[in-house]
């Protein structure tokens, strides 16, 4: 049914899945504790998208 060479990204999946309820169920026992600001909220969002941008334009000009 599942293919070996795929068998790496379900397993990054399920250890997703299982982080992600864990951090929800960690901010529904002691919601004070997850208090996020507007910025870090923003550095959230935003700061992966921008470092896979630079990782991206570095890889093309250093292939040219």
């Amino acid at each position: 049914m599942f293919d070996k060479g795929n068998l790496k990204y379900f397993f990054i999946w399920l250890i997703s899945l299982l982080l992600s309820g864990l951090l929800k169920l960690i901010g529904y026992l002691n919601p004070n504790v997850l208090i996020i600001n507007n910025f870090l909220l923003l550095l959230l969002v935003f700061g992966p998208a921008l470092l896979v941008t630079i990782v991206l334009v570095f890889n093309k000009f250093s292939n040219s």
